[in-house]
């Protein structure tokens, strides 16, 4: 049982026990769909972004709960920090969040995620997801490995 699942699940994610998370080199970063895609989350997002760039390691979907969202991020002006930053905002729907369309992270890769779930390929066969708020998220995604967002508010 316990043991065991728990070993299986280091393995899967090679990871050791007792590793910090803070520093580990990230592939993706997902914000978004149903959880985490609301309006405030992409002003989170933004409040750490502006002003910075992506790291060049991260793939990044940003993908809107609802066309409403994305008016508002418009209305905002939260489109422009976004892309001033070199991301791309995509449309709403359920992109990489359970690995639809080509939205899928390759096996192996690691992914800071907003969605609600990281089973076992959830993000795509063999993807390894951690679980993460849009302030973690967006923090990640600038500095390119996992990265505490405290650590860059000034």
């Amino acid at each position: 049982g316990g043991v065991e699942t728990y070993r299986k699940s280091l393995g899967y994610m090679s990871f050791n026990e007792g590793d910090s998370m803070i520093g580990k080199e990230i592939d993706f970063v997902f914000l978004g769909s149903c959880t985490n895609g609301r309006i405030e989350d992409f002003r989170g997002f933004c409040s750490i972004v502006e002003g910075r760039q992506k790291a060049s390691n991260v793939t990044a979907w940003l993908v809107p709960g609802s066309h409403k969202v994305v008016a508002q991020i418009k209305e905002e002006g939260l489109d422009k920090i976004i892309t001033n930053a070199g991301f791309v905002l995509r449309e709403p729907g359920c992109s990489a969040c359970l690995a639809m369309n080509d939205d899928k992270v390759p096996s192996g890769k690691l992914s800071v995620s907003t969605s609600n779930r990281n089973f076992e390929g959830r993000q795509g066969p063999g993807s390894r997801t951690l679980l993460a708020s849009p302030l973690v998220a967006a923090a990640s995604a600038v500095q390119g490995v996992v990265t505490d967002p405290r650590t860059l508010l000034v």
